[in-house]
């Protein structure tokens, strides 16, 4: 039944209305229910267990509230953005929903807005008109036929206009959205996930979920919708508080987070993987001797075979092999008697290390050491002799602690220090060199730790002193993955193994050349599994024009390794602008003219991008005399408005209306596959405009 634009302004309002009237309740019951909270404060009392337990359950109902009340003021300047029409085949029921970021109730049971992670909301992103069907909760499918798919544009004023698509988004709506400024971008994209997005957004949390997606395709976007899929349908088994979204620096955690709120999902973990992994060996790290490095190209001392070797799996093998010679060491296994009697074989030793090799240390000291026991005490309750009660305990005492002692006093880094003298002495070339220097590190007074040490610390701990399994987090979300070397992942897989996982990255953006990873292949089917495990692969590129992105894939033509093809979306803009200037000092000058005109176009997020720390420090000095640019420390700075000057590496994940690259000369970037993927990392943050500045000859991977 075709809708006439004057009955959508009507539903519009009538909508608006309901959401005014919800909004009033809820200000009234939070107003009350406050009141009633300070009164049963006031007149607290410890020994009286009623009043706690009303007040503990007024206190959840007035944070439900408390909720329910953000969300509708929300919902309010724009409570939908969709509208799917079908007829129901097994109900034989024609149905008419309005899908929006959050669900809106008329009443207990009048649904006026479904929310976008309904099962049903499924079809708006993923079916074309005519017979098709949506997963339920039970695991079945619902048959329908789908008639319209609707797409609205609401601002503050109301209506602006609707589309009837086949396929949300069609390009043509889809690129109106992406000219926008990119804060415009951010609150419209929930009414464009294309099906290919919407399909690993609702993909199973109880598999892990692996996505290759090229610069542009907005993995970020669906990492951050599916975190909020997950906690709405499987919010009793992934609670928030277990729930952990890793990024490579605080400045992207502040950017892709800041969209949850909106995205209803608050009180989940965030942190750099530095501090996931300090979290996680809390016990083993005195914070007065050991300083934490964020794991960056600039931080990254050691040589580059030896940082790619920190990186892969064959550095957790060659742990694992020395925990295994150290065991050898540290635990008896030859044949235990008592009376001549032989209580545990050397043979019944071997079997039980064999069958539970995946034991951590300890846990075969503690079950070795109990066998013993019970051994021991059936043999000694069949003697006829009746034992003194000192005599069996001194019998009990020699032989408890057979294998090795309750609990594990040695440190993990002394341990790790050990492994790398053992690793030293066979080592060559490049490796010994890189030994030593981590040998030296270690013995150290402060001992300075980088996310590999981290990870192999607490690989070690696992490995050697935990009895029971870590459940630290349920669920964790690694955005920007191709930075970390594949071992990174298979430690914390070993140490949280009933943890899953989604990650995401692109290998064409491994700014950690040398120690991260540059194809998918390990992590796939070493570290995870290729057959129940998903892999998936974003092509489209929805951020840069059709010019910015063709002008970036030239970069990574220069590269040796295999690339992903990008698929750009068709929207055109100015070609890639390439400025010469004769002087150094002349740089400055036209740099100031490219922003101010920019600033005076409209565009609201503006960076210059150079290529380390301490030239961005310089740069954003000399054209602070000029123009407004934002201050701060670069390890704190927020993603913001105006004049950004940031280093490449932290620009990743990020992006911006427009970008200034700084000076790209041959002299910075020779033609080297590092300097090809940091150049294609900041070539393609520019949603509009991109222009290269230079005083020199232009590296050969930019022409």
């Amino acid at each position: 039944m075709k809708v006439s634009r004057v009955e959508e302004e009507q539903y519009l309002s009538e909508c608006k209305d309901i959401i005014r009237t919800n909004i009033a309740r809820f200000e009234n019951d939070d107003k009350t229910m406050s009141s009633e909270i300070k009164e049963m404060y006031d007149h607290f009392h410890d020994d009286n267990p009623e009043m706690y337990t009303q007040l503990a359950n007024l206190t959840t109902m007035h944070d439900m509230v408390a909720k329910a009340l953000k969300k509708s003021i929300r919902a309010y300047s724009k409570p939908y953005f969709g509208r799917i029409d079908y007829l129901d085949k097994e109900m034989g029921r024609h149905d008419s929903l309005y899908i929006g970021k959050q669900g809106v109730m008329k009443n207990n049971t009048t649904l006026v807005v479904i929310d976008w992670r309904a099962p049903v909301s499924t079809v708006y992103y993923e079916s074309q008109l005519g017979d098709c069907s949506y997963a339920v909760p039970e695991g079945s499918t619902r048959p329908i036929e789908l008639n319209l798919k609707r797409t609205y544009e609401i601002d503050e004023e109301g209506l602006v206009d609707y589309y009837d698509t086949d396929v949300v988004a069609n390009d043509e709506l889809l690129t109106k959205y992406l000219a926008k400024n990119k804060e415009q971008v951010l609150s419209e994209i929930i009414a464009t996930i294309q099906k290919e997005q919407n399909d690993i957004i609702r993909k199973s949390p109880f598999h892990n979920v692996i996505v290759q997606g090229v610069a542009g395709s907005g993995k970020t976007t669906v990492a951050m919708h599916r975190i909020s899929y997950i906690m709405y349908n499987y919010g009793e088994r992934f609670r928030p508080s277990e729930f952990y979204v890793i990024g490579s620096n605080k400045m992207l955690l502040t950017y892709i987070t800041g969209v949850l709120p909106d995205l209803d999902v608050d009180a989940i973990n965030q942190m750099t993987l530095d501090k996931f992994f300090e979290l996680l060996l809390t016990e083993e790290l005195d914070r007065k001797k050991y300083r934490i490095l964020a794991n960056t190209r600039e931080e990254m001392g050691e040589n580059k075979a030896f940082a790619e070797r920190k990186g892969s799996l064959s550095w957790l093998r060659e742990l694992d092999t020395y925990v295994k010679e150290m065991e050898a060491k540290i635990i008896p296994g030859e044949s235990i008697s008592f009376d001549n009697e032989i209580l545990y074989s050397e043979q019944e030793f071997k079997d039980f290390m064999r069958n539970n090799y995946r034991w951590s240390t300890q846990e075969k000291i503690d079950s070795l050491n109990q066998r013993l026991m019970n051994r021991l005490k059936n043999y000694l309750s069949m003697k006829e002799r009746e034992y003194e009660r000192e005599e069996l305990r001194a019998i009990y005492k020699k032989y408890q602690n057979h294998y090795g002692a309750k609990k594990w006093n040695v440190s993990m880094i002394k341990i790790y220090l050990e492994f790398a003298l053992k690793q030293y002495e066979t080592a060559e070339g490049t490796m010994k060199s890189g030994l030593e220097q981590l040998i030296e590190n270690l013995q150290k007074r402060e001992v300075v730790l980088d996310v590999y040490d981290l990870a192999s610390l607490l690989y070690l701990k696992r490995k050697v002193k935990e009895t029971a399994i870590m459940e630290d987090a349920d669920h964790i979300v690694v955005d920007e993955a191709q930075d970390y070397g594949v071992m990174v992942f298979a430690a914390i897989r070993a140490a949280i193994p009933k943890c899953t996982f989604t990650i995401m990255g692109d290998v064409s953006q491994n700014i950690n050349y040398d120690s991260g990873m540059n194809d998918w292949e390990a992590l796939r089917k070493i570290v995870f599994n290729e057959e129940q495990d998903y892999f998936g692969v974003l092509a489209k590129s929805y951020r840069n024009t059709i010019e910015i992105s063709e002008y970036a894939s030239k970069v990574l033509q220069h590269c040796s390794f295999e690339t992903y093809k990008t698929e750009p979306i068709i929207r055109h803009g100015r070609e890639v602008e390439i400025l010469h200037v004769n002087k150094e000092n002349e740089l400055v000058k036209e740099a100031v003219t490219i922003l101010q005109n920019w600033l005076t176009s409209g565009y609201d997020t503006i960076v210059v991008i150079c290529k380390d720390t301490e030239e961005c420090e310089k740069v954003r000095k000399q054209l602070g005399k000029y123009v407004a640019v934002n201050e701060g420390e670069l390890t704190e700075t927020v993603f913001s408005k105006g004049i950004m000057v940031l280093p490449i590496h932290l620009t990743k994940g990020l992006e911006f209306d427009t970008v200034l690259l700084w000076n790209p000369i041959e002299e910075d970037y020779p033609v080297t596959d590092a300097n090809a993927k940091l150049l294609y990392v900041a070539a393609t943050r520019a949603l509009h405009e991109l222009t290269l500045l230079c005083c020199g000859k232009l590296s050969g991977l930019l022409q």
